[in-house]
C-alpha cells in the first residue's frame, strides 16, 4: 500500500530514485501528446469524408456545395489594389499600366477591369501617357480600353481629351469614336472621331476637323490625315486660314517644317481650288504654294472675281504673297459689269497698288468700239484704262490712232493724246487730242488747253456724196 522506498528516499534524500520516477512520467505524457497529434487529423479527415458523402446524396443545383464553388471562383479571381503592369516592347519602348484597383473579369481570363487606369509609354525618350476613370486591359491581346474622362499627353507638348479610346500595345494603334480635343501651347485640334498608328506616325481625324497652329487654321467637314514621320498632312475638302487669306481645295496636301507647330513649308491643291484675299476670289483646277519662294501657283482655268464687279480669267496664274501681285499667264480676259471686255496674252494684278497691267495684243471692246494697244494699265481706284505705245480706236466708219490714251469706264469715252489721227472714208484729220465716244461710236478732235492746230487731208469725192454732187 505504501511505497517504502519513496518514504525512505524522502527522509534520506536519495535523489536518484526521484529522478527515475520523473523520467517515467515525462515519457508517458509525450506518448499521449503524440497520439493526439496523429489522431486529430485522422478524425478531421474522417468527419469531412462523412460530410461529403452525406451531401453528395443531394443532386439539387442550389445546394450548398454549388454555392461554395461560386464563392471559390470569386476568390480565385486576380484582385489587387495599386497594381502595376509592365510591358517591354520592341524598338526601345517600355510601357507601364497602373490602376488603383484591378479585378479579373473571370478567373484565369487575364482580362482585368481597371479603376483609374494610368498608362505610360517611353518612346525613344518621349513620354506618352493615357489615363481615365475606368478601363479594361486584355493581357492576351494587349488591348487597353479606356472610358470616361480619357486624357492623353504626348511628351508634355499636347494634351488630348475624349470620352473613350482604345490602344493596343502590340500594334501601337489606337482609336476613338467620340469627339476628341487636343490642346498645346501653340496648337490645337478637334474632330468627331480619330485613329492613330504610333509605329508609323499616322493620325487620322474624321468629321468636323479643326487644326490650329501659330498663324494658321485648318477646317474640314470630312477628314484630315497627318503623317508625322513625313511632316505631311492630307485634307479632304479642306479650308486653310492664314492671316487674311483663305485657301480651299478638294484635296489639300501640306508639308510642315515641324508638325508640332503646323508651320507650312509647301502645299499642293488637287481638284477645285479657291483663294480668297483682299476682296478677291481666285479659282483654279489645281495649285501649289512654296513658302521659301513666297509664291502660290495656280493651273488651268484660273479665274479672279473682284468685289468691285470685274472678272479676270487666264490659263495659269502666279500669286506673289510678299508683293501681293497676281500674274495671269496665257489668254487673259477681263470682263466688267459695265459691259466692256479686255483681252491680252498676259496680265499682272498688283493688289497693293490696285492696278492691272495688260501686255501683248491688248484689246478692249465696248458696244461697237474697240481699243487696241501693246500695253494697258487699269487703275481700279479711278476705274480707268491707260494705253501706251500706239493706241488705236475703231468705231463705225472711224479709226483713231495716237501715242497714248485713256479709257474712262464710267464716262464711256476714250481720250487720245499726242499725234492723234482720225480717219473716216479715206479722210484724215490730225491733232493733239481726240475724244472717242463709246455710246455714239464717233470720234472727234478737240482743242487742248495750250491751243494747237488741227489739220487734215480731205477727198473731194466724199463731200460730193454728201451734197448730192452739187
Amino acid at each position: 500500500m505504501f511505497e517504502t522506498k519513496k518514504i525512505d528516499t524522502f527522509f534520506t534524500g536519495d535523489k536518484n530514485l526521484l529522478e527515475e520516477e520523473e523520467k517515467i512520467y515525462i515519457s508517458r505524457r509525450t506518448k499521449v501528446v503524440r497520439f493526439f497529434k496523429l489522431f486529430m487529423p485522422c478524425l478531421t479527415a474522417l468527419l469531412l469524408g462523412v460530410g461529403v458523402i452525406l451531401f453528395d446524396f443531394e443532386t439539387n443545383e442550389d445546394n450548398s456545395f454549388t454555392l461554395a464553388n461560386e464563392e471559390r471562383g470569386y476568390f480565385e479571381k486576380f484582385r489587387m489594389k495599386n497594381t502595376v503592369f509592365e510591358l517591354s516592347e520592341k524598338n526601345n519602348k517600355f510601357s507601364v499600366i497602373k490602376a488603383t484597383e484591378v479585378e479579373e473579369k473571370e478567373a484565369g481570363s487575364k482580362i482585368y477591369n481597371l479603376t483609374h487606369p494610368d498608362s505610360q509609354t517611353l518612346d525613344n525618350g518621349k513620354v506618352i501617357t493615357l489615363r481615365a476613370e475606368r478601363g479594361v486591359y486584355n493581357q492576351n491581346t494587349q488591348d487597353l480600353d479606356l472610358y470616361t474622362d480619357v486624357v492623353g499627353n504626348y511628351d508634355k507638348q499636347i494634351e488630348i481629351k475624349t470620352e473613350s479610346a482604345t490602344y493596343n500595345f502590340e500594334t501601337e494603334k489606337g482609336s476613338g469614336n467620340e469627339k476628341v480635343v487636343g490642346l498645346g501651347e501653340t496648337r490645337a485640334f478637334e474632330a468627331d472621331r480619330f485613329a492613330f498608328d504610333n509605329k508609323n506616325g499616322v493620325i487620322e481625324l474624321w468629321g468636323n476637323v479643326y487644326l490650329k497652329g501659330d498663324d494658321i487654321e485648318l477646317k474640314s467637314p470630312h477628314k484630315a490625315i497627318l503623317y508625322a514621320h513625313e511632316n505631311k498632312m492630307i485634307t479632304s475638302q479642306g479650308t486653310v486660314y492664314k492671316a487674311k487669306d483663305i485657301i480651299k481645295g478638294d484635296e489639300l496636301t501640306a508639308f510642315f517644317k515641324d508638325t508640332k507647330q503646323f508651320e507650312i513649308e509647301k502645299a499642293y491643291s488637287k481638284g477645285h481650288t479657291e483663294i480668297y484675299t483682299a476682296g478677291k476670289s481666285i479659282f483654279a483646277d489645281r495649285g501649289e504654294y512654296i513658302k521659301e519662294e513666297g509664291m502660290a501657283r495656280l493651273f488651268d482655268n484660273v479665274k479672279i472675281v473682284d468685289s468691285s464687279g470685274y472678272t479676270a480669267t487666264g490659263n495659269n496664274g502666279i500669286y506673289d504673297l510678299n508683293k501681293r501681285v497676281f500674274t495671269l499667264i496665257g489668254y487673259v480676259t477681263i470682263t466688267d459689269k459695265s459691259g466692256y471686255t479686255a483681252t491680252a496674252k498676259s496680265g499682272v494684278y498688283d493688289m497693293e497698288k490696285k492696278t492691272i497691267t495688260l501686255r501683248d495684243d491688248v484689246q478692249i471692246v465696248k458696244n461697237k468700239s474697240t481699243v487696241t494697244a501693246p500695253k494697258a494699265v487699269y487703275f481700279q481706284t479711278k476705274d480707268e484704262f491707260h494705253f501706251y505705245d500706239k493706241v488705236k480706236v475703231e468705231q463705225e466708219g472711224y479709226e483713231a490712232t495716237a501715242k497714248s490714251g485713256v479709257y474712262f469706264v464710267k464716262k464711256n469715252v476714250a481720250e487720245l493724246n499726242d499725234d492723234v489721227i482720225i480717219t473716216k472714208n479715206g479722210n484724215k484729220v490730225r491733232g493733239d487730242k481726240a475724244i472717242s465716244d463709246f455710246v455714239t461710236s464717233k470720234s472727234r478732235l478737240v482743242p487742248t488747253k495750250k491751243g494747237g492746230r488741227v489739220f487734215g487731208k480731205l477727198f473731194e469725192s466724199t463731200f460730193k456724196k454728201k451734197s448730192g454732187g452739187k
